[in-house]
């Protein structure tokens, strides 16, 4: 169940970065990519946390929902 979880979030995250970011065409080239890579890791990092459930659930949803804000707000306001 946590691989089937983790693996549907890793095709939201590609999902969520697949629009022309900063120019370069769609999913955002080489930048683009770096970015789902940065995600990925984040949403690790929140799934492994001992944070609450719902807490978990925010700060992935955020992270999907802003790929790049998300992750910015995470790493800066989130991690503890």
């Amino acid at each position: 169940m946590k691989t089937l979880t983790l693996l549907s979030l890793i095709l939201f995250s590609s999902l969520a970065v697949a629009d022309p970011m900063f120019g370069f065409g769609w999913g955002g080239g080489i930048i683009g990519l770096i970015i789902l890579i940065l995600d990925i890791i984040a949403i690790i990092d929140v799934l492994n946390s001992g944070r609450k459930v719902e807490e978990k659930i925010l700060w992935v949803i955020v992270i999907l929902a802003l790929p790049l804000l998300g992750l910015i707000l995470y790493y800066l306001i989130g991690k503890k």
